[in-house]
């Protein structure tokens, strides 16, 4: 992550990743050049090129470290936060939806008409592959379980996925927990009994 790196290093990089953003929601990657980056972030392109190869490169390094601070965030502390039962939404589910809205404008460009298609997808993997690395440490024995472990995170990551971009969608007209404790609901009483966590 960037965390130690110079504040101007890190401002420089937030103004380019913004300037993304923007010119993704008005055009599509594609569309984009790097003259369009440094005059919307106001840089020279030799200090672009100091940060980053060319606009792929920027691209993937800004939907990289948003996934990697995604999956900080909302990473299972222990066990009991998969099985949180008496209605009280997990604390897994409260720490994605409130990411998920403290980083609207990202996900919401990254999944929106001029997005880049394969987002998604690469959302998915992270959290499948996520997934698959907790339950061999909370979960490593699958005898009881009535699905495979590989089709519990691809359900998992699809399930919060399309509950995501529904959220987004519909301009978030729901709050965070509000979002959380049906999430919590749909998955601790349907897949989570599945592979026998419960």
């Amino acid at each position: 992550m960037e965390k130690r790196l110079d504040p101007r290093i890190k401002r420089t990089r937030s103004l380019l990743k913004t300037a993304l953003l923007n010119l993704i929601d008005e055009k599509g990657f594609d569309a984009i050049t790097v003259r369009d980056l440094t005059d919307r972030a106001e840089i020279n392109r030799a200090t672009f090129y100091q940060h980053y190869l060319d606009k792929f490169d920027l691209l993937d390094k800004s939907i990289e470290n948003e996934l990697q601070d995604l999956v900080t965030t909302v990473a299972p502390r222990n066990r009991e936060e998969f099985t949180i039962a008496g209605g009280e939404p997990s604390p897994i589910h409260i720490r994605l939806f409130e990411y998920i809205s403290e980083h609207a404008y990202f996900f919401q460009v990254m999944m929106g008409k001029n997005g880049v298609p394969s987002f998604q997808h690469q959302v998915a993997s992270q959290i499948q592959d996520f997934m698959s690395e907790v339950l061999d440490h909370m979960h490593p024995d699958f005898k009881d379980a009535h699905v495979p472990k590989d089709f519990f995170t691809h359900y998992v990551a699809a399930a919060m996925i399309g509950l995501g971009m529904y959220w987004l969608e519909s301009g978030m007209k729901y709050s965070p927990r509000y979002m959380a404790e049906k999430a919590s609901y749909l998955t601790i009483w349907g897949p989570v009994n599945a592979i026998g966590l419960r």
